[in-house]
């Protein structure tokens, strides 16, 4: 009797996967904001994957932006990579490219090279692999993250949870600025909403908190990246043009050109048409200065100036993916305040949101008291050798 022939094992991606965190803790280690897995999306449609989108900011003026393909597999198509990676950087406006690859071919290296592609070969990756800072990671990976959303979404019967957070790392990659922020914003909103609502010290409050770093994040790191165009104008005229960012988005001129288009149809074509144009047009300034707008440009101008606001997108970003999440009061001091400016400005109380997650401090219990507690003087003042002989 002839035995069944055995199928092929499933490919589960993990081995993808596993690459991708290592290479993302290479480039956080380096100094980057690095957000993994972000989805380009157009009309509703998603295109394709970045596997790794990077920020970096070098100086008051300089700021780079980079999308980086990992392909770590028997059969990577170095080549087609490295094509499709450069069409999509021009496509979506990003300044520089990246390739890591299984690939060990020295031509495909110098290909890259003369199109300046950063290229990370198969070697390359090992080293990576065989690094104990890289792989004893205290982060938890973003299929972790995603298995507590899952969690949370199961809990509520939806998938909310997880498409606001997929819709926050979309908006990185076509619209990066205050459009990117306004979009983190809302995010975090919703986020910090449902951890307030939460049960404390829960899981959802847990999930809902880092989400909220994240999200929180990511608009430090937009801001950040748009003041750079204002870097050298005076201070007030940043400070403006930040507010009517953050009110108007990314195009606060064509904004206003819409509004007075559509006021102008509605005087021409509506009964009673000047009066209604004339009320829309009031009704909708006095909302748009309702928008606490200048405490957020005030702080965002104030933390551009150096690279705190960067350094705050950085410090946001890590505590979101921490394993031990930390509270609202243990996050760094830039971090805080940049993230207390924002929970002012999406109208959540900060001490609320604070008491969301707290997580349990570790008792430390007092030794027990014995004979040998107390070192004599010379013990004490000279401590012993590893032979055990003192000094």
């Amino acid at each position: 009797m002839n035995a069944k022939p055995t199928s092929a094992p499933k490919k589960t991606g993990k081995k993808g996967f596993e690459t991708e965190e290592i290479v993302r803790s290479y480039f956080l280690g380096a100094g980057f904001f690095v957000v993994r897995g972000v989805k380009l999306r157009h009309g509703g449609d998603e295109l394709t994957d970045i596997d790794l989108w990077l920020y970096e900011r070098s100086a008051t003026l300089a700021r780079r932006r980079i999308i980086i393909d990992i392909k770590d597999n028997a059969q990577p198509k170095a080549a087609e990579r490295l094509f499709f990676v450069k069409g999509l950087a021009e496509l979506i406006q990003v300044e520089a490219t990246g390739i890591a690859t299984s690939d060990s071919r020295r031509s495909l290296r110098e290909l890259a090279r003369k199109h300046n592609v950063l290229w990370i070969d198969n070697a390359d990756l090992q080293r990576l692999k065989s690094s104990q800072r890289l792989t004893a990671s205290s982060r938890l990976s973003d299929e972790d993250l995603g298995e507590l959303i899952a969690k949370v979404d199961a809990s509520r019967s939806s998938k909310d949870v997880r498409d606001t957070f997929a819709s926050v790392k979309s908006s990185v990659a076509d619209r990066f600025g205050p459009s990117c922020a306004n979009t983190a914003a809302d995010g975090a909103q919703y986020f910090a909403r449902m951890c307030v609502e939460a049960h404390p010290n829960s899981l959802p409050a847990q999930v809902f908190t880092r989400l909220t770093y994240f999200c929180a994040g990511i608009a430090a790191a937009a801001f950040d990246f748009a003041s750079g165009e204002s870097a050298l104008r005076p201070q007030q005229e940043r400070l403006a043009s930040l507010t009517d960012a953050i009110r108007f988005g990314d195009d606060p001129k064509g904004t206003a050109e819409k509004l007075r288009w559509a006021q102008a149809a509605i005087r021409d074509y509506a009964p009673n048409g000047a009066g209604l144009a004339d009320i829309i047009h009031n009704r909708f300034h006095q909302a748009l200065q309702s928008v606490p707008a200048e405490s957020l440009a005030e702080i965002v101008v104030k933390m551009a100036n150096s690279d705190r606001l960067f350094n705050a997108a950085k410090d946001l970003e890590q505590a979101a993916f921490l394993i031990d999440c930390p509270e609202f009061d243990e996050l760094p001091i830039d971090a805080r305040a940049f993230l207390g400016a924002m929970l002012d400005f999406i109208t959540i109380d900060r001490i609320t949101f604070s008491q969301g997650w707290t997580p349990p401090k570790p008792v430390i219990s007092a030794p027990a008291a014995t004979e040998d507690a107390n070192p004599t003087t010379s013990e004490a003042t000279h401590p012993p050798t590893e032979d055990g002989k003192l000094l």
